[in-house]
């Protein structure tokens, strides 16, 4: 059906285009009668008023930029699920970037968004160093909020909806204690990103509690991705006390860690325990499934789209940290070290 013009619904409904645009903008001025007619003629005519339009005039796009750092790692496509319906249920688009753990491509993103009409920023970045601090400050300049998810900034007191990743991963480490482990591989993420760096603590801090001393080479840190589990596997087994259990800080490394030392003919979790943290839906899948720590992953999308259109539409001002719970979820992966 062809769409109708702003001209031709005001002319049948008796009222001028200003009073249409104001039926269509919610003016409470404008009286009930009128506000029915119009909208009923509208919807006879197919009318939709221009969204292009209704940015030029409100200085409101109703589009958001997603960064992310990697879509390819299945914690993120869960966020973009959270992030999307909340924005579509209050009429926003999104406008996804993924930079795959980049700098450089970041901060093109950073530029093409900061060149365009948009109200809000939810941010995942890379390493939090002073020229991603600079980007971010020079689009809040502008008076765009943006509201960090997952990984936050050091030093920048902003939006943030994340986990506590310290208490995570001593939660987890010292589950893995609890079952008689005391030589425990970690394949962390890179440490110069905040929220690897914190996880790193988190099992420092357990190993620390139960007794026992840090081993520098029972870490292997890297990109996240399944490379690192033969990197880590081949380190840890060459010891002459290999780990009896490995903790990885992404499911997606974990199940690269499974399938590795399955390849090598040990069992799991007979040989070595592996553990991995996320709850991605491929955790329960493996064989055997994997033992992790679960991320409100879906929640922190939703969380972080709602602060973000309520700093947008001027409901919330003051910047706010909310810190999701996370759970212990045992599966087969993991068990008591045999005497």
């Amino acid at each position: 059906m062809k769409r109708s013009t702003i001209s031709e619904v005001a002319k049948l409904a008796g009222v001028s285009t200003a009073t249409v645009s104001k039926v269509f903008n919610n003016d409470e001025r404008i009286s009930k009668k009128t506000k029915d007619k119009v909208l009923e003629i509208a919807k006879k005519l197919n009318y939709q008023p221009s969204a292009i339009a209704r940015s030029l005039r409100n200085k409101k796009s109703k589009a958001i930029g997603l960064m992310l750092p990697n879509i390819t790692n299945p914690f993120f496509p869960q966020v973009v699920r959270g992030v999307e319906e909340v924005a579509l249920e209050n009429n926003y688009v999104v406008i996804f970037c993924s930079f795959e753990e980049q700098f450089q491509k970041e901060s093109q993103y950073f530029q093409l968004l900061d060149n365009r009409w948009i109200d809000g920023i939810i941010f995942s970045g890379v390493t939090g160093d002073k020229e991603e601090k600079e980007y971010i400050q020079n689009i809040q300049k502008r008076g765009i909020p943006i509201v960090f998810i997952d990984r936050g900034i050091e030093g920048h007191f902003s939006n943030l909806v994340a986990i506590d990743n310290e208490e995570a991963t001593f939660k987890g480490t010292r589950y893995l204690l609890e079952l008689g482990h005391k030589r425990i591989g970690f394949v962390n993420g890179p440490g110069e990103v905040k929220l690897f760096a914190k996880r790193l603590e988190g099992y420092k801090r357990a190993l620390q509690e139960s007794g026992l001393e840090f081993d520098k080479d029972l870490v292997v840190e890297g990109k996240q991705n399944p490379g690192v589990a033969e990197q880590a596997v081949k380190q840890f087994l060459s010891q002459k006390k290999p780990p009896t259990a490995i903790f990885a800080t992404s499911d997606l490394v974990a199940i690269a860690l499974l399938r590795e030392v399955q390849n090598r003919g040990l069992g799991v979790p007979e040989d070595i325990s592996i553990m991995g943290f996320d709850n991605v839906p491929l955790a329960s899948l493996t064989s055997p499934s994997l033992t992790t720590i679960a991320q409100p992953i879906y929640k922190m999308g939703v969380e972080a789209t709602k602060l973000l259109i309520d700093h947008i539409e001027k409901k919330e001002t003051t910047k706010r940290k909310i810190i999701l719970d996370t759970e212990l979820v045992i599966r087969e992966s993991t068990a008591k070290v045999e005497n």
